[in-house]
């Protein structure tokens, strides 16, 4: 029998999904290839969309028929290839993204056997990014263990463990022959959790600076920070909320601007996102802080929204199998205390990239759509349909969507992403001089928009 990937709940995000998938891959043995049953392998992908796509009219039509075709062209004793040309030609049926077979051998098998140190969640302080087609340390966090050892921003990280960072990468965008964009989503989340591990095991880096030198560390992973979450079948995980600021310079002297930031979507932070938005009623403008946000509950977004709306928004929707729901900013007019307060009604800037995931989508979609945010970075990941990650007997990974979602407007962000209004793509030298080019665009733009009249 396949073994399913853990699923949170129905709205679940692909990117949590994703980065367990990751994570559990790692540990994944090869199977070797005389007791794989080909016909299994086809039959347990097909079972698993039919049971979950939300267009049971494509299914039952369209789709089952392009089903039953290619399952009688297979024969009785198809080989490991045929089995999965004829899903990936099943999958291309639905004409969306999100569905995506990846070959076992596309993603790299765990190198470290060690016991775990620790089942505490920890990090070696290197948040990484692609800057092009290189993977970056694009945060090195403060006192970790990777800043004291003098990793900076910028370095360009050529292995993980001794797993060869270029060819994870290419192998991964060969898979996905439905974009790059994707396959780069995949390649950062796969990574992220090679970099990240039990706390106090350690993880070996080789590291090309801007100057091309070549440098070797060995890092010990410290508790990462957060709150710990445990959602759903999810695995624990740290989920972090700040609460920061910025000076912008206006005609009236320097202002100084709130950043919301925080890591996911979960209920262990639903307080302190509220604490920061009341503290932020009286503020010039806020900036929210949504990069390497990868989703979680969406039913929390609503909520959220709620501070920045003086009426009853819809964010937009999602059809699932069988049941709809509506994603609803709800005016947030009342502290807990019961003290009656006015909404935000200053400009809001969100910040995206890449790794801007599900749920965290949703919110910037829905808040760009209906124009109370301007949003600044580069193009979230696109990953707006909840889906599922299936392993298949052969141990390779389906990914298929069982939700639709569209914005307020009515668009559709799936495989395209939040566009943001003003792009700020990394750049390594940028990095390496501590420039953060998306915030920096963010304040220009909240200086212009606070000198006005």
């Amino acid at each position: 029998m396949p073994e399913s990937m853990p699923l949170g709940s129905r709205h679940a995000r692909v990117g949590v999904l994703t980065l367990v998938c990751a994570f559990a891959l790692t540990g994944t043995s090869r199977l070797a290839a005389q007791e794989i049953a080909p016909l299994a392998v086809f039959d347990s992908a097909w079972s698993a969309m039919a049971r979950t796509y939300f267009d049971t009219a494509l299914v039952n039509g369209r789709w089952r028929a392009a089903h039953d075709s290619l399952r009688r062209a297979l024969g009785a004793s198809p080989t490991l290839d045929e089995a999965r040309t004829a899903i990936r030609t099943l999958i291309r049926v639905p004409g969306q993204s999100h569905f995506v077979l990846i070959p076992a051998d596309a993603i790299p098998s765990a190198t470290n056997t060690r016991t775990p140190a620790s089942a505490t969640p920890g990090t070696a302080g290197i948040v990484p990014r692609l800057a092009g087609d290189t993977l970056v340390a694009w945060r090195v966090v403060p006192g970790s263990a990777a800043a004291q050892a003098g990793v900076r921003p910028g370095d360009a990280l050529v292995s993980v463990d001794g797993l060869e960072v270029d060819s994870v990468r290419v192998r991964l965008r060969r898979a996905f022959d439905s974009g790059v964009h994707e396959a780069n989503t995949l390649f950062l989340q796969v990574m992220t959790s090679r970099l990240d591990g039990p706390s106090g095991d350690s993880v070996t880096l080789a590291v090309r600076g801007l100057d091309g030198g070549m440098r070797r560390y060995t890092l010990v992973r410290a508790a990462a920070p957060g709150r710990l979450s445990r959602y759903g079948n999810l695995p624990p995980m740290m989920v972090r909320a700040a609460l920061d600021s910025t000076p912008v310079a206006t005609p009236r002297g320097a202002v100084t601007i709130p950043i919301i930031s925080f890591s996911g979507w979960f209920p262990v932070v639903i307080q302190d996102l509220d604490r920061f938005a009341f503290a932020a009623r009286t503020a010039p403008a806020v900036i929210i802080d949504l990069r390497g946000n990868g989703g979680g509950a969406v039913g929390m977004i609503g909520g959220f929204a709620g501070h920045f709306s003086d009426s009853t928004w819809s964010l937009g929707s999602m059809r699932g199998r069988g049941a709809d729901l509506r994603l609803t900013a709800n005016p947030r007019r009342a502290t807990p205390a019961g003290e009656r307060v006015g909404v935000i009604s200053a400009p809001v800037a969100i910040l995206v990239d890449g790794m801007t995931a599900s749920a965290s989508e949703f919110f910037a979609a829905g808040m760009q759509s209906l124009g109370r945010a301007r949003v600044f970075g580069e193009t979230s990941a696109g990953q707006s349909l909840p889906a599922a990650m299936l392993r298949l007997p052969s141990g390779d990974v389906l990914m298929h969507p069982i939700a639709d979602h569209v914005d307020a407007s009515g668009r559709r962000i799936e495989g395209v992403g939040v566009v943001p209004d003003t792009r700020a793509p990394l750049v390594r030298k940028e990095l390496a001089e501590g420039r953060d080019a998306a915030l920096e665009a963010a304040r220009a733009w909240l200086a212009e928009s606070l000198s006005r009249p």
